[in-house]
C-alpha cells in the first residue's frame, strides 16, 4: 500500500515561536467572525445567541493563551539546551527542581553564567502568566471559594494581560501584548 505524501510542514522546536504569528492571525480572524455573528440585543434567544458565541471566543482565546505558553517555554528550554551542548556541560536542566521558565532562567543564571536580571518586570510578568496558564489548565478559567485561589484572583485582577469577568478572559489588545512579552523575554535571554 503506498502512503500519500506528507505536506505537512515542520519546523524545528527552537523556531517554533514563529508558530506565535500563526495563532495571532488565527484567533483575530476567529474573533472577527464570531464577532459579526453577534445579534442585536432583544429578545431572550439574542442573548443566549450573544453569550453563546462570546464564550465560544473566550475559550478559543485561553486555548491560544495557552498553546502560546507552551512555545515559549519550549523556545526557552531549546535556547538553553542548544548553549549546554555548544559548551559542553555535563549538568542538564532536568537535573534542576525548577520546571519551565524558571528552570531555563535558573540554568542560564547559575550554569550558564548569564546575566539575565530576573527581577525585570517583563519577567515577573511571564512568571505570572506561567500562573495563569497553571490555573487555566489545572482549574479552569474559574476561581473555587478558597484562599488559595482567592490569592490567585486579587493577584490577576491587577495584571494588565488578563480580565476577570469574574472568570479569566483577554481580548485580542492582550493577547497581543502577551506575545511582545514573550519577544521582550527571548531577546533578553538571547543576549
Amino acid at each position: 500500500m503506498m502512503q500519500s505524501e506528507d505536506t505537512t510542514l515542520s519546523v524545528p522546536r527552537f523556531l517554533s515561536f514563529i508558530d506565535l504569528a500563526y495563532l495571532l492571525e488565527a484567533i483575530k480572524v476567529a474573533d472577527e467572525h464570531l464577532a459579526a455573528k453577534i445579534p442585536g440585543v432583544g429578545t431572550n434567544d439574542a442573548r443566549n445567541v450573544t453569550g453563546n458565541l462570546n464564550a465560544t471566543r473566550q475559550s478559543l482565546m485561553r486555548a491560544v493563551f495557552i498553546a502560546s505558553y507552551a512555545t515559549i517555554e519550549q523556545n526557552l528550554d531549546e535556547l538553553v539546551l542548544m548553549e549546554r551542548e555548544k559548551r559542553n556541560v555535563a549538568l542538564s536542566p532536568s537535573d534542576l527542581k525548577d520546571r519551565g521558565v524558571a528552570r531555563s532562567l535558573t540554568y542560564a543564571i547559575k550554569v550558564l553564567g548569564k546575566d539575565i536580571d530576573k527581577n525585570a518586570s517583563h519577567w515577573k510578568d511571564l512568571l505570572i502568566l506561567q500562573d495563569v496558564r497553571n490555573h487555566l489548565a489545572h482549574y479552569g478559567p474559574s476561581f473555587a471559594d478558597s484562599k488559595d485561589h482567592d490569592t490567585r484572583f486579587r493577584k490577576f485582577s491587577n495584571f494588565e494581560y488578563v480580565t476577570l469577568r469574574p472568570v479569566i478572559c483577554f481580548t485580542i489588545e492582550q493577547i497581543e501584548r502577551i506575545f511582545d512579552l514573550y519577544m521582550t523575554c527571548i531577546d533578553d535571554f538571547s543576549k
